[in-house]
């Protein structure tokens, strides 16, 4: 109702656009592919919705629901589903399951797919994080809306269903898409989804209209003026104040400034007006010299036109010069034409004699060289005959030399003989006690060898083997203690320097870095506010606690926080500059406030006082708040041992053990943490540090005990010293005798394969006398005989040859005289061929500086031709500049005669005239009469011009505020309105559970109080509950419902969503409120309602108008297989 009462009154004023001082713009999005990647079948979520009631069909009511039902909502790869798809039923929906099963996601998909942000479903700062954790792409939301109403929105491109799609990246960004019952894309304009949700009122951000777990839990933890702002958001008052106050802002600023800006303008630009018509007429006296000047112009324009035809004289006398020489050119080229034609004759006619004189000589070469042929041939068989005679006599000569040599060497061989027979016996007697000698050495070299192999070489590895192993361990322990004395030499430095400088402890370049933040604090918008370590301090009755302190706070204790992102871009160029790790200074970007957070929630007593908020000392504002912020301070406990801590935070039975409300961690004062998972306690031991470096404050303990660490370090690098060079002269030792060992066996395996070798070669050197074959001269005798007959041969056929070349051939006579006849005619024709060829030399010579001549002569008429060509295009230019020049005078002004000046003449006289009108014009602003007119006009009309607009826009910001202030006398009566249905409402649900509720508005303090009192015998105001903590979890629960409930008859929303609203009833108070959801419900047929719970729904009965769908628990809950949909 209060949605429709808001657009009631936006219509009550045509004007009402004027006061839409701002609109939302339309949300582009980056374009992407409209289809997506399918994970295949694989990837079906285990975590569908298992329907305990039918699904929608034609048996269900045909009560008519309003546009803007849900009838299914589809999630893919969003949060813990891979693909999950509910269809819901068009009234009543429960949908139920374990914790983790994936309910709250379904609500996060409907607000994500419907325009809402990623805050504002509670479930990250960011919507790519809303990604299924491990899928690399893309997630998609899509909820199916009803369209078939009388009503519908855009049916002729929807139809009866549209479906909204949200496309979720990987790298932040998103798109929405609007589909028509098909599965077309209609838009992906973020306007027309808007556009769509204002059409069917689906108030999305609306928290009763769309009350998600994190809203229900505010509500039922807000103070009266949390559930007052509750009143106003859920029945769009809110909004719509908001939108006064800013319409209002901007009205009083118009009234303010821009109106007062505007009335001086008006004034100056009357003042500008009068001016204008004063100068106007004191300047209607200096309009002679104007004449002056128009004749002068006159004159200047036709002296253009003079000197323009002047010009073109002369360049027609030195056109009509130029085609004279060419003329004369011409005729010349003619002459030498006709010389070069009588030379080209007698040239050719010397070259045909020339030609008959060479066809008689090319005949004379051809007889010449066919005589030359056939004599070589008569004359090859001699040659032949020639060449064989002096291959025998060659053959003749080796075959006698090769004789001597052959009974040199016979007589070499016995002398040979004979001295071998009488060295024989004394060889023999030398060579077997050689072999003795051999056989002896043979036997004690391998005695050698097996005494070397004696000792395997298996016990020099093992054995180094060993030693190596002892030395890299001694030599790893000496390194970690090298290590561990540096570390501790360090961190006792550091102790020692941050007694003098606290930075110190932050890090070693730190008071460096603030040292450059204080020299360039003019770079940043507000002051750097750190380390943040530096800004709060531990009290001093709670020093015990600085470890596990540290430890809670390690993450922020060393940051520095910031105003803005310009600012952090300046930090870290100045830790740049500093060479600040990235480990250290890190950096936050908050907000400055100067106030602390009001709503942080401390229990009082015992359990508040061991809260790290409480242990410590804050100064600043904006430290509080960031501690509050990133190291959740208020929700983290210290506690002296395990026991008091278990005792004092923790409820509940072993197995099911949890902590009590607001404690999120607690731990011990060594740093020690407890924590409970799955209803088990668990404890992590501090494994770093053992000592507090910034909130302790005195580190004189740490400083004594890193002494003692460093001393007894110390020793202990030293003893690993001493044993490290020990083992490293051990292994060099080992290492020395295996190559000792292995050089020995090497040595005497060769000196045995020497002593084999020499006894076999001393073996083989000893035979037989009769086997020697030094005085066997039988091979060379026979080569000795052989060759004395081929010698004899040889001899016989040389004399052969010999008679043979001495008779003589007549026909090769004839030929060589032949040839020698045909020679001497050839040289009769040499004498005559030389002088014809020196008269085509002497022809050829004319003939050419005739042509040469000839060349130039033409070179010479075209650059002529050139000449009268760029002359003649200068005349057409120049007549071209006149005719120009002509018609731009005649334009300007009739001819005028006698203007025989130059035209510098006529511009000199010109500026002269300009000069004395300009001194004129001085007087009036640089002016003449015509500007000066027209300025008059121009400052009149926009003066009036002006008047008009300031008038009317004076009127629109009277109307707006009248209007406006119209508007808020409606809103407040409207609020009222609204509240005694709401306390009415309120009041009748409360009674079905047999109490009295009243709501008490307090307007003016913003306020809403809630008074509750039992309809039973006796109860009294006095037993009247004004404080819901008074109240029991279920009837605090209860309370939340009857209002919700409430608030819900007075909105127009097609659908409402309620999550885990019973999650602090008992069974009784459960059964109940589910009673009334379902009847209330019933009775508002005509809206839809999905209520999310994890807790039991067997009091419901389904019907044609309650659905009840239940999810699978998560897999690691899953025992079976997916149960399927039973009807």
């Amino acid at each position: 109702m209060a949605t429709k009462a808001r657009k009631l009154h936006a219509t009550d004023d045509p004007r009402r656009a004027a006061m839409r001082m701002t609109a939302d713009e339309d949300e582009l999005v980056n374009p992407s592919e409209d289809e997506y990647e399918d994970e295949g079948d694989e990837n079906e979520d285990g975590n569908s919705a298992v329907a305990i009631s039918p699904s929608p069909s034609p048996a269900e009511p045909a009560t008519a629901s309003e546009m803007g039902i849900i009838e299914e909502i589809y999630c893919e790869n969003f949060m813990c589903h891979r693909r999950m798809c509910i269809r819901l039923c068009r009234n009543i929906n429960f949908i139920t399951g374990e914790n983790g099963s994936g309910k709250s996601a379904i609500i996060a998909a409907l607000q994500i797919c419907l325009g809402a942000s990623a805050r504002a479903t509670h479930r990250g700062k960011s919507i790519k994080n809303l990604i299924r954790n491990g899928h690399d792409g893309n997630a998609i939301v899509r909820i199916t809306l009803l369209n078939d109403g009388t009503d519908a929105f855009r049916p002729e491109s929807f139809g009866k269903r549209i479906m909204v799609e949200r496309l979720i990246r990987r790298d932040g960004t998103a798109e929405y898409r609007l589909k028509n019952e098909h599965g077309k894309v209609v838009s992906k304009l973020k306007a027309d989804l808007d556009a769509m949700l204002d059409h069917l009122n689906i108030q999305i951000e609306n928290p009763c209209a769309v009350l998600d777990q994190e809203n229900a839990k505010l509500f039922l933890k807000g103070d009266p003026t949390d559930k007052y702002k509750f009143f106003l958001q859920s029945t769009d008052l809110y909004k719509m104040r908001a939108t006064f106050a800013k319409v209002e802002d901007e009205t009083r600023l118009r009234q303010e400034s821009t109106l007062v800006q505007e009335e001086r303008k008006l004034k100056t630009l009357l003042k500008a007006k009068e001016e204008a018509e004063r100068l106007y007429e004191e300047a209607k006296s200096i309009g002679h010299l104007k004449e002056e000047l128009v004749g002068l112009k006159q004159s200047l324009a036709w002296s253009f036109v003079n000197a323009q035809e002047l010009s073109l004289q002369d360049v027609q006398a030195q056109l009509d010069q130029v085609m004279h020489l060419q003329q004369v050119a011409a005729e010349k080229v003619l002459r030498r034409q006709q010389v070069v034609d009588a030379r080209s004759a007698e040239q050719s006619a010397k070259n045909n004699a020339l030609q008959e004189v060479d066809a008689q000589k090319e005949v004379f070469q051809r007889q010449q060289q066919a005589l030359q042929q056939e004599i070589r041939e008569l004359r090859l068989p001699v040659q032949k005959k020639h060449a064989a005679k002096n291959a025998m006599e060659h053959q003749i000569r080796q075959a006698q030399a090769r004789l001597k040599r052959i009974e040199h060497e016979k007589e070499q061989r016995r002398a040979k003989y004979q001295l071998y027979l009488r060295s024989l016996e004394k060889q023999q007697a030398q060579q077997a006690e050689g072999i003795q000698r051999a056989q002896e050495h043979l036997h004690r070299v391998q005695a050698k060898k097996r005494e070397i192999e004696s000792k395997p070489m298996e016990e020099f590895a093992a054995e180094l083997d060993d030693v190596e192993g002892q030395y890299v361990a001694c030599s790893q322990q000496k390194r970690e203690a090298s290590g561990e004395v540096e570390r501790l030499t360090s961190r006792l430095r550091a102790l020692e320097s941050q007694s003098q400088n606290k930075l110190v402890a932050f890090g070693n370049q730190i008071p460096r870095l603030q040292q450059a933040i204080q020299d360039n604090l003019h770079k940043f918008s507000a002051p750097p506010i750190g380390p943040l370590g530096m800004y709060f301090s531990l009290k001093p009755e709670h020093q015990q606690y600085a470890v596990a302190a540290e430890v809670v706070l390690k993450n922020v204790i060393g940051s520095y926080l910031l105003a803005n992102g310009r600012d952090k871009n300046v930090l870290d160029n100045l830790k740049r500059q500093m060479n600040v790790p990235p480990s250290q200074a890190n950096i936050l970007i908050a907000k400055r406030t100067g106030r602390r957070y009001d709503n942080v929630h401390v229990p009082r007593g015992p359990l508040g006082d061991h809260a790290v908020i409480s242990l410590l000392d804050i100064d600043n504002p904006d430290v509080y708040n960031v501690l509050v912020d990133v190291a959740k301070i208020e929700s983290k406990y210290v506690y002296p041992t395990r026991k008091e801590a278990e005792d004092a935070t923790m409820e509940g039975p072993s197995g099911r053990q949890r902590f009590v409300q607001g404690v999120s961690e607690v731990y011990m004062p060594s740093g020690d943490k407890l924590l409970v998972r799955n209803g088990n306690v668990a404890y992590i031991a501090n494994k770093g540090q053992r000592h507090a470096r910034i909130l302790s404050q005195d580190n004189a303990g740490e400083i004594n005990d890193i002494n003692h660490r460093l001393e007894r370090q110390k020793h202990e690098l030293q003893a690993l010293s001493r044993d490290e060079h020990n083992l490293r002269g051990k292994r060099e030792h080992l290492r020395k005798q295996m190559q000792q060992h292995t050089v020995s066996l090497d040595a005497a395996s060769r000196e045995l394969n020497r002593a084999e070798n020499d006894l076999h070669a001393l073996q083989r050197q000893t035979q037989d006398p009769s086997e020697s074959n030094l005085g066997d001269t039988t091979v060379l005798e026979e080569e000795q005989a052989e060759l004395e007959t081929e010698i004899q041969q040889t001899i016989t056929q040389l004399q052969r040859l010999e008679s043979e070349l001495t008779t003589s051939n007549p026909e090769l006579q004839q030929k060589e005289d032949d040839l020698a006849r045909v020679q001497k005619d050839a040289r009769g024709l040499d004498a005559q061929l030389q002088e014809l060829q020196n008269d085509v030399t002497a022809a050829m010579a004319t003939f050419s500086s005739a042509t040469a001549k000839l060349l130039r002569s033409k070179h010479d008429q075209k650059e002529v031709a050139k000449q009268v060509a760029a002359r003649s295009a200068e005349v057409a230019e120049q007549e071209e500049l006149v005719s120009t020049t002509m018609a731009k005078a005649k334009a300007f002004c009739p001819r005028v005669e006698n203007c025989t000046e130059p035209p510098a003449f006529y511009s000199q006289q010109i500026k002269d005239v300009q000069t004395r009108m300009e001194r004129e014009k001085r007087k009036f602003d640089n002016m003449d009469l015509d500007e000066l007119h027209l300025d008059k006009e121009e400052k009149t009309m926009k003066y009036f011009k002006k008047n008009i607009e300031f008038t009317q826009f004076e009127e629109n910001v009277n109307t707006v505020a009248t209007m406006l202030a119209a508007r808020k006398r409606k809103w407040e009566n409207l609020r009222i309105e609204i509240a005694n249905r709401t306390s009415i409402g309120f009041n009748k649900f409360m009674q079905a559970k047999n109490f009295a509720g009243k709501l008490k508005f307090l307007h003016d303090e913003q306020r809403l109080d809630i008074n509750i009192m039992a309809n039973e015998a006796g109860k009294t105001k006095q037993s009247m509950v004004s404080d819901m903590k008074q109240l029991s979890g279920g009837e605090r629960s209860y309370t939340q419902v009857a209002l919700l409930m409430a608030l819900g008859e007075c909105i127009e929303s097609p659908f409402r969503v309620m999550d885990e609203f019973d999650v602090f009833m008992d069974s009784i108070n459960r059964t109940h409120t589910l009673q009334l959801l379902v009847e209330t419900s019933k009775q508002a047929s005509r809206k839809q309602f999905i209520f999310v719970t994890p807790n039991d729904l067997s009091s419901v009965k389904e019907d044609a108008m309650v659905k009840i769908q239940k999810l699978n628990p998560p897999r690691d809950r899953l025992d079976g297989p997916m149960a399927s949909q039973t009807s």
